[in-house]
């Protein structure tokens, strides 16, 4: 929930405006015009897609040299045209969250506001009343350290069987208690919040399982509790084999840290340092991830908001697809039938050309037998030629009366009649 009676001041700017503001100052003299981190200006300037000033940029520029400005990439989403900067003065840490923290969920906000009311995470000296997951850590560590000076064909059945995996904790013997002590008070400190730590088990084996920090329903970061190692050159020229004489080997330096993931390739969450001890980063380091919680929640919901846009975006598609391919058939069948007619039409115009010329044909026929024998006889063998050609002129004309044809008539089998009864007939009769 937001904090109760907080003077608060918004800065709203389009993403063009804000694109304008990252290029004209440094990103530290932005930050305190916003009350926000530089670092979280280039949060949000990767969140909404906006070039900030590349290294060197803002050197060059005090030195007169010619600089180029990234372009803006065109964005249409609709959440990106839009970049609210929240400036709240009784959060006290303004610089340090980011601008989202204000649209955080109420459980979110309910988790920060408790985290920063219970005061400082306090690590015990002794490990009294342990954590399960804790407690379950130390007994697999003191059963492991404790079978492995033991060798493997002296070992019992009971001392051979692999423990279940548990919390992630790698550190030597010296620094176990500190570091159970330190695990101890994370956890309470988390469900305190609304978290804890859970065991992500591995499909493929029972035995490997991952430490997954968990806030309000969210899998925030896989975390482990580690100590630095540090690799030491030894030479021993009178070591039986010839790769022990030269060797490294790793050893354990007291320094503990929490891994942001899996593995050390990521930078640490939180590491001791000459000035500062991991206990003392511990209220930081949970109000980190609580913020990380709320800032997947805003991403999960970006996400969804866009997937359903893309989801309605892809029906409306299928539809105008469909109403085009709707449209097209109708007119395909309209142009068909409009077709047909003019087919039709060229026929009966074709039909009676052919008229026009077999009339005019034979009155040519009939104009030059006149001309030599001066009359034709009715019934002469070129008058009937001239009644029938005239007659297949009138039938293939579409404007007059078609006489009958024997070109127009057709066999059918009721013309036939009871075929296979004559034929029995007239074999009995014979």
């Amino acid at each position: 929930m937001p904090i109760a009676n907080s003077e608060s001041e918004d800065r709203t700017f389009s993403r063009e405006q804000f694109y304008e503001f990252v290029w004209s100052a440094p990103a530290t003299k932005l930050a305190a015009e916003l009350g926000c981190s530089d670092v979280m200006i280039g949060k949000v300037c990767l969140a909404y897609d906006v070039p900030k000033p590349y290294s060197g940029y803002w050197t060059k520029l005090a030195c007169g040299k010619d600089v180029d400005k990234t372009p803006l990439p065109p964005r249409s989403e609709p959440e990106l045209q839009r970049i609210v900067f929240h400036r709240h003065d009784a959060a006290h840490s303004p610089a340090d969250e980011s601008p989202a923290d204000l649209r955080f969920d109420s459980d979110i906000m309910e988790a920060l506001e408790r985290a920063r009311s219970l005061g400082p995470v306090k690590v015990n000296h002794s490990l009294q009343n342990p954590h399960k997951l804790v407690a379950d850590a130390k007994t697999k560590h003191e059963h492991e350290a404790a079978v492995i000076k033991i060798p493997w064909l002296e070992r019992t059945p009971q001392q051979r069987r692999r423990l279940e995996p548990t919390i992630s904790i790698n550190v030597s013997d010296a620094c176990l208690g500190r570091a159970l002590r330190l695990m101890d008070a994370f956890i309470k400190r988390l469900e305190a919040i609304g978290g804890g730590l859970v065991l992500d088990q591995n499909p493929q084996s029972k035995y490997a399982a991952e430490t997954v920090v968990v806030i309000k329903g969210e899998n925030v970061t896989k975390i482990r509790l580690r100590e630095k190692n540090k690799q030491v050159r030894i030479s021993d020229p009178n070591a039986k084999f010839d790769w022990d004489r030269n060797r490294t080997e790793l050893v354990p330096t007291s320094i503990l840290l929490f891994d942001d993931g899996p593995s050390s390739y990521h930078p640490p969450l939180a590491i001791d340092t000459r000035k500062k001890k991991i206990e003392e980063m511990l209220d930081d380091l949970v109000i980190e991830l609580i913020t990380r919680a709320g800032e997947q929640r805003i991403a999960q919901r970006i996400w969804q908001e866009r997937e359903r846009e893309r989801r309605e975006s892809e029906r409306l598609r299928c539809e105008r697809e469909a109403e085009i391919k709707r449209t097209q058939e109708e007119l395909g069948k309209r142009q068909a039938a409009e077709q047909k007619r003019v087919d039709q039409l060229l026929q009966l115009a074709e039909s009676w050309e052919k008229s026009k010329l077999i009339r005019e044909f034979l009155e040519a026929i009939g104009d030059v037998y006149a001309a030599k024998s001066m009359a034709i006889p009715i019934d002469s063998e070129f008058a009937r030629y001239l009644r029938w050609g005239f007659e297949q002129a009138d039938r293939i004309d579409p404007l007059r009366h078609s006489p009958p044809s024997v070109l127009d008539e057709v066999v059918s089998e009721s013309d036939l009649g009871d075929f296979s009864g004559s034929n029995s007939n007239s074999d009995s009769t014979a």
